[in-house]
C-alpha cells in the first residue's frame, strides 16, 4: 500500500511539473498547427490551434495579465481575430474582423482592456482602429490619409499610458524615414521625427519608455537603444553595435525583464536560412544568439506556467 501510495504521490507530481515561461513565441508546429512555446526552454502548450491559419505579420499581440494572446488570420473573403488562452484555462477562439480593413499592425492596449493598431484601406488609407477583443468589431478612431503614410510592416508599439501608438513610415515628401506618435483615440498623427540614418527594426515599449533594434546606415551596426523626447528627440544607442546582424523579423521583439535584455528574431543579413532568437542587453548592447526558432511574434509573460510534456521542442 505504501508503495502504491509513494507511485500515486510521484505521478501526481510529474503531471504538476511546470516550466517558468519567460519570452513567449507564437510558432507553427512540425503538423502545420498552432501553439505557444517558451523561446528558452522548448516548453509548449499541449493546446493547439489545427490547421490555423495564414496569420497576418506584425498582428500578434498578447494580453498576458490573462495569458491569452491575440492574432489575425486571413482568409479569402476577409479575416478573423483569434483569441488564444495559453494559461490554466487553454481555448482557442475566433470572430470575423469587421470594416473589411486590412488590419496590418496591432498591440495590447492594458489600460482599456482592447486591441489597437492601423489598418489599411483599398484605396491605400492608413485608418488608426480600435479592436473589440471579444467580438472583432473594428472602430475606426480617424484615418491619416493616402499622403500619410507608407508604414512599415510590422514595426510598431503601443504606449498605454498616453494613448499613442508608435510606427515607422514615410509622408509624402519624408526623404527619411520617420517615428510616427499616432494618437489613437482621436485618430490622428501626433507628431512625426526624423530618423536620419536610423533604420528601425524593431519597436518595443517598457512603461514609458521606447527602445530600439536599429542599423545605422553610416556605422553599418545594428544596436538597441532608447528614443528620448526631450529637450530634443534623439535615438541613443547602448553598446557598440554588431557588424554581423541582422534582418529582423517584423512583429517579433519582446523585453526580457528577468535578464533585461530585448529579444528578437533574427538572422544574418546575406542568408536565407532559419530565424534564430538572438537577445541585445540593455545596458551594454551585448548579443546572444540561441535557437533557432520559426514564430509569427514574440511576447513576455513570466507568470505563466508551461507544462514540461513537450519540453525541448520534443513532440
Amino acid at each position: 500500500m505504501n508503495s502504491l501510495r509513494t507511485s500515486l504521490a510521484l505521478l501526481l507530481v510529474l503531471a504538476c511539473m511546470h516550466a517558468q515561461a519567460g519570452v513567449l513565441a507564437l510558432a507553427p508546429t512540425s503538423k502545420g498547427n498552432l501553439h505557444v512555446v517558451d523561446t528558452a526552454s522548448g516548453n509548449s502548450t499541449v493546446l493547439e490551434a489545427v490547421a490555423c491559419c495564414a496569420v497576418q505579420s506584425g498582428t500578434v499581440a498578447a494580453d498576458t495579465t490573462n495569458h491569452r494572446v491575440f492574432f489575425v488570420a486571413n482568409r479569402s473573403d476577409g479575416a478573423d481575430l483569434y483569441a488564444f488562452a495559453y494559461g490554466a484555462s487553454p481555448s482557442l477562439t475566433s470572430h470575423p474582423l469587421s470594416g473589411g480593413q486590412r488590419v496590418t499592425h496591432l498591440a495590447y492596449d492594458t489600460l482599456h482592456a482592447r486591441l489597437v493598431g492601423l489598418a489599411v484601406t483599398d484605396a491605400g488609407a492608413v485608418e488608426v482602429i480600435t479592436v473589440g477583443t471579444g467580438t472583432g468589431t473594428v472602430v475606426v478612431t480617424g484615418t491619416l490619409g493616402a499622403s500619410c503614410c507608407t508604414v512599415r510592416a510590422g514595426v510598431a508599439a503601443y504606449a498605454a499610458g498616453q494613448s499613442i501608438f508608435y510606427a515607422v513610415g514615410r509622408r509624402t515628401g519624408d526623404t527619411n524615414d520617420q517615428l510616427l506618435a499616432i494618437a489613437v483615440d482621436t485618430g490622428t498623427l501626433a507628431n512625426a521625427y526624423d530618423l536620419g540614418g536610423e533604420r528601425i527594426g524593431q519597436l518595443v515599449t517598457d512603461a514609458a519608455t521606447l527602445y530600439a533594434l536599429s542599423y545605422n546606415t553610416t556605422s553599418a551596426l545594428m544596436r538597441p537603444g532608447r528614443f528620448t523626447f526631450a529637450p530634443a528627440f534623439a535615438f541613443a544607442p547602448i553598446g557598440a553595435g554588431t557588424s554581423d546582424c541582422c534582418f529582423v523579423l517584423a512583429g517579433s521583439a519582446a523585453i526580457d525583464h528577468a535578464t533585461n535584455r530585448l529579444t528578437a528574431l533574427t538572422r544574418a543579413s546575406a542568408t536565407s536560412g532559419p530565424f534564430a532568437v538572438r537577445s541585445f542587453s540593455l545596458s551594454s548592447g551585448a548579443v546572444t544568439v540561441g535557437k533557432s526558432l520559426t514564430a509569427m511574434g514574440l511576447f513576455e509573460d513570466s507568470a505563466s506556467l508551461f507544462d514540461r510534456i513537450f519540453a525541448d521542442s520534443f513532440e
